[in-house]
């Protein structure tokens, strides 16, 4: 996938699923109740639960949000991450001035809303680099 096409699918994970500040992803905050297992609970959490900007990108790239415990990658999609991460960095402080990607998603004025159209406007300015 290039950026582009993982900001686009980050949007529409935030759309989704929703905005979660603090963390990657919103972890289960809801007791077990129908037998359900705590990694149940958190397998269903990295793939439907809220997530961040990052967490968005990670479920676009893998389906899923990784957790340290079970972080497995393949390495052209762990590319695809670093370049898409790198790419809206880069985008976020030539046109926002935000140079703290983290800190921008958990500023209190970051909505979900604001984060899938800025995603968008950086997927609609990618160009491939002429290498």
């Amino acid at each position: 996938m290039t950026p582009a096409e993982v900001l686009r699918a980050a949007a529409n994970i935030i759309e989704c699923h929703g905005h979660n500040k603090g963390s990657a992803f919103a972890y289960p905050r809801m007791r077990r109740t129908g037998g359900a297992t705590w990694e149940q609970l958190i397998d269903d959490a990295v793939t439907r639960a809220p997530v961040s900007v990052e967490g968005a990108m990670e479920r676009a790239i893998w389906g899923k949000v990784q957790r340290f415990d079970s972080f497995r990658f393949d390495a052209e999609e762990f590319a695809e991450l670093i370049e898409t991460r790198n790419y809206f960095c880069d985008w976020l402080i030539w046109t926002h001035g935000v140079t703290d990607l983290s800190a921008w998603n958990d500023e209190a004025g970051t909505t979900p809303e604001m984060v899938a159209l800025v995603l968008r406007k950086a997927a609609d300015d990618w160009t491939e680099p002429p290498f």
